[in-house]
């Protein structure tokens, strides 16, 4: 009882600490990607508790393979009890954040406890709490907290940590309890932590690693369940790899048509890449951290940069050290496999970003159980090693807790964050275009002589030297300069359409268009017709643009010809042509019923949006739809 309520205090402590720490940061604004997937997410927009507004929101979701409908459904009832407060989405975050928190106090409670003789668990007990203490605190957990999208991955890692949990509680005891358990951890947390985010799918490799190597070591080999376990494991892996080289898993590799590196170009970076995960983890540094990471140079070569090679040999001999490891320190064993596991996805072949930080919220605990396994071992002995192991301990919580709390403040104020982000990253495309985009909208950069104009301007000039593929740069500055009623660049236009036609189209650029015409019907442009015409064909043939994307730019190409321009006959056709790459397309075909009306064809206007009433429209096209039929009702009698 003494030792539960000691427990309770120092939970209570942390907790108060961990809010003291963030609270600067919970008054930051939405960033980055919080704009696409959240405040222009029509789907988290619900307005009503109801069966079917909650399937809309289930069905909304373009976040992943998934959609990840969970994470969706967290954001849409945020906004529903609070709206776009950044505030209560970063402290519902931070909420979920001392959730999993107290998750990996009692996991590694289990873990240390489980390989130590009972006398000596109360050494378990301080050594799981300063590793969930630490994992709370640490600077490179932060984005999960304040960048609210984040809550993606820590949503995904509250239900894999909880499911592991019922796994171990549920091989220990055996029975019918036994089972019930790992029903509800399989059948129901499992698949909530996947479609939090796919990263969940790597559950089954975490319990793998736990059956081998810790269980093996405390039960003294496999049993029937393990053995069969890790058989069908390997027959999943063995499907998905062949999956992925056959016909139908091409579409996997597609993504790096959009991406400035190659599949082996990844595979080599991502080696040197976990090797300064593995940095940012031991030794945090404000300089070195950061929201973006697009400064890492790529590995063209094994000796290119030279650092190439010895990171991949680097890695080769920490599987080597789990592998030798495994029966006489098992924890240390199962550490190094649990980072490795992690970063299984995200860090591998998947054409994504070379780095994130986020992606360490989970891998982490693994470093850090093998250093709470170093800690239980020193606080075992008297004297030297005890003191080194406390002093130790307490200087890494000191230096977390300090760098979190400088970056927490950072994060407080959007012109202190892109700035400093700016000036720790001064080789970064994204830091430098952000860090525009924040002193393009202040009230100063609509003065052409001012000092603010001119430092947006070299932001966006030097986030266009540094990356030869971003569209947004040149958007910035032609944008910065209609905005302060100066025209814009030729040049600057010029390079744009270069890019848009000859460069690969990322997953973002769209986006460069869907501006160009909302600028235009909003009149903040300075931009002509025929300009804005180039632009869009220069987008339009570029051959890396797929099907979908060419439909959405001919869609919004449509909006821009109808409601800017006035010109029908040209909206008309660009729809067509979007229709007819994507003919199922609700949004658009209520866009054609309109433009039908508009045009004097009320029969085939009226009959579409008959047809469209059965459709699953978005709360505000719906309105659209009825209000047009009211329209119509109207126009006919």
């Amino acid at each position: 009882m003494r030792t539960s309520y000691r427990v309770a205090i120092a939970a209570c402590f942390t907790g108060v600490l961990l809010l003291a720490i963030y609270w600067p940061g919970l008054h930051g604004s939405f960033f980055f990607d919080d704009g696409p997937s959240i405040l222009q997410a029509k789907g988290v927009r619900l307005e009503t508790l109801s069966f079917e507004s909650l399937r809309q929101v289930f069905a909304s979701g373009h976040s992943g393979p998934s959609g990840r409908p969970i994470a969706q459904l967290s954001f849409a009832l945020n906004y529903y009890f609070s709206g776009f407060s950044p505030f209560l989405f970063k402290i519902t975050n931070l909420a979920i954040h001392a959730a999993n928190a107290c998750l990996v106090f009692f996991l590694a409670f289990r873990l240390l406890a489980g390989t130590e003789q009972p006398a000596k668990q109360h050494i378990a007990l301080i050594a799981a709490g300063v590793l969930a203490t630490a994992w709370m605190l640490h600077p490179i957990q932060l984005l999960p907290v304040l960048h609210v999208v984040q809550r993606m991955t820590s949503l995904s890692t509250l239900f894999l940590l909880a499911a592991l949990l019922l796994h171990i509680s549920a091989r220990d005891h055996g029975g019918r309890a036994g089972l019930a358990r790992l029903i509800v951890a399989w059948g129901l947390l499992w698949p909530l932590s996947f479609f939090s985010k796919e990263a969940g799918a790597l559950f089954p490799l975490f319990v793998l690693a736990w059956e081998l190597i810790v269980r093996r070591s405390i039960v003294g080999g496999l049993d029937r369940f393990a053995r069969c376990f890790a058989v069908v494991i390997g027959l999943i892996l063995l499907a998905g790899t062949a999956h992925v080289f056959l016909p139908s898993g091409q579409w996997l590799w597609s993504g790096y048509d959009l991406r400035p590196f190659s599949l082996v170009e990844r595979l080599m970076t991502e080696g040197r890449v976990l090797w300064f995960y593995l940095g940012l983890i031991l030794f945090p540094r404000l300089e070195d951290l950061g929201l973006y990471h697009d400064d890492i140079i790529i590995s063209s070569s094994l000796l290119s940069p030279w650092t190439t090679l010895p990171a991949i040999a680097g890695l080769i001999g920490l599987v080597w050290l789990a592998w030798r490891t495994r029966i006489k320190a098992p924890l240390l064993s199962f550490g190094i496999v649990w980072f490795l596991i992690g970063h299984g996805l995200e860090s591998t072949f998947l054409p994504l970003e070379i780095a994130h930080e986020h992606r360490n919220y989970l891998p982490l605990f693994g470093i850090l159980l093998a250093g709470a396994w170093a800690l239980s071992i020193a606080l075992q002995r008297e004297g030297v090693c005890k003191t080194i192991g406390l002093t130790i301990a307490a200087a890494m919580l000191a230096n977390f807790t300090f760098v979190t709390a400088l970056r927490a403040h950072q994060f407080g104020e959007e012109g202190r964050r892109t700035q400093i982000e700016a000036q720790h990253h001064r080789t970064s495309a994204r830091a430098q275009h952000e860090a525009a985009m924040n002193l393009a909208m202040q009230a100063d950069a609509a003065l052409p002589n001012s000092p603010i104009h001119s430092f947006a301007t070299a932001h966006y000039q030097l986030a266009c030297t540094l990356d030869p593929n971003s569209k947004m740069c040149w958007l910035g500055l032609i944008q910065l300069n209609c905005k302060a009623g100066i025209p814009a660049e030729p040049a600057w236009i010029s390079e744009l359409a270069r890019r848009l036609q000859q460069t690969p189209f990322a997953p973002g650029d769209q986006n460069v268009l869907y501006a160009i015409k909302e600028m235009s019907i909003d009149g903040s442009t300075c931009l002509d017709r025929p300009t804005i015409d180039g632009l869009f064909s220069a987008s339009l043939e570029n051959p890396s643009v797929k099907g979908g994307v060419r439909s959405i730019l001919y869609s919004w190409y449509s909006d821009y010809l109808w409601l800017n321009e006035h010109d029908m006959v040209a909206a008309r056709a660009a729809l067509g042509r979007s229709l007819k790459l994507n003919p199922g397309n609700p949004s658009n075909r209520l866009k054609w019923a309109q433009l039908l009306f508009i045009a004097g064809e009320r029969e085939q206007a009226r009959q579409l949006l008959l047809k469209l009433s059965n459709e699953n429209l978005l709360s505000d096209e719906r309105k659209t739809l009825t209000e047009l039929l009211v329209t119509y009702n109207i126009a006919e009698h």
